[in-house]
């Protein structure tokens, strides 16, 4: 049990409900609003993977979290790192061969995928900028992978999706580095507030933002046979981002980083999925989305795990 409970401390479960939110709206707007085996199969693999970087993650920089994070299961000895590192790489190739079984259009971008969460974990997140765009790439590109995995095409309102999704999450990592500037300048990690200046990065997360809802809007008012309340979402993610990043724009520090953190998760559940709003009614969408943020926002609750 107690294994079990620091493989689970590994994946960051609180955050289970990011990699569905990204997948879902590709895999939905190619099956057109329906809830097929292959929709399932998709999320399926994409949470496989996105737990597996989670682990691989945890293994490359196990050593820093000696002096950052001791309580965590490397660190602390209660797993190994080949403890970490062979069920992550498993379950890497596991999601390859799913992505294949698939078709051969998701099973390349799954191979590109766990390129893309490799460099980010084995090099490129202390590299500040790098890291910073990197991640929401691979994340982004979860709704076409979701979308290739359905039909095997990228629909044109799945592209919004991507370009959404990545600049939104380009916006949340530069926030979110905050938590942990004062750590990050002692042990010399480099991340893209240290590298470029608190205020060029915060004017940065701010236009990625700003643009993601643009894009988010463009829909509406270019796509005519769409369900036009899907908007609510996107509204309802303004404020939650919004209201949790204003206290880290006029005072940047460790408390306010956190707050962000917070605000950016809850936005991107409401965010990421927005436009599976545009093909089906709303309540089917609320149906989707509501409990995903109602189990997050428990989980954030109730755990002391740092995410």
């Amino acid at each position: 049990m107690s294994r079990f409970k620091a493989y689970l401390e590994l994946i960051r479960y609180p955050l289970f409900a990011i990699p569905i939110v990204a997948t879902l709206p590709g895999a939905l707007i190619a099956s057109e609003g329906h809830f097929t085996w292959r929709v399932v199969a998709a999320v399926f693999v994409a949470l496989c993977g996105y737990f597996a970087g989670m682990i691989k993650n945890d293994y490359f920089h196990h050593e820093t979290d000696i002096h950052t994070n001791p309580e965590r299961p490397l660190p602390s000895q209660r797993l190994t790192p080949r403890q970490a590192i062979v069920p992550a790489s498993v379950t890497y190739g596991l999601c390859v061969i799913g992505g294949f079984w698939l078709n051969i259009k998701a099973g390349l971008l799954v191979i590109g995928l766990v390129a893309i969460s490799h460099l980010y974990n084995a090099i490129f997140k202390a590299k500040g900028i790098l890291g910073s765009l990197t991640l929401p790439l691979g994340i982004g590109l979860l709704s076409v992978f979701g979308a290739l995995a359905v039909s095997g095409t990228v629909p044109r309102l799945v592209w919004y999706a991507f370009a959404a999704t990545t600049l939104y999450d380009l916006g949340t990592h530069i926030t979110t580095t905050f938590k942990d500037l004062p750590r990050d300048k002692e042990l010399g990690i480099v991340t893209t507030p240290l590298q470029i200046g608190i205020r060029p990065a915060l004017l940065l997360s701010a236009v990625a933002t700003i643009l993601a809802f643009v894009i988010a809007f463009l829909p509406y008012w270019l796509e005519p046979d769409i369900h036009k309340s899907y908007i609510v979402w996107v509204i309802l993610g303004i404020i939650a981002t919004v209201g949790t990043r204003i206290s880290l724009y006029l005072q940047p520090n460790e408390k306010n980083g956190y707050l962000a953190l917070k605000g950016s998760m809850v936005g991107s559940i409401l965010f990421f999925p927005c436009l599976i709003g545009a093909l089906v009614p709303i309540a089917v969408s609320a149906a989707v989305i509501v409990p995903l943020l109602f189990v997050t926002l428990l989980l954030l609750r109730t755990t002391r795990q740092e995410v």
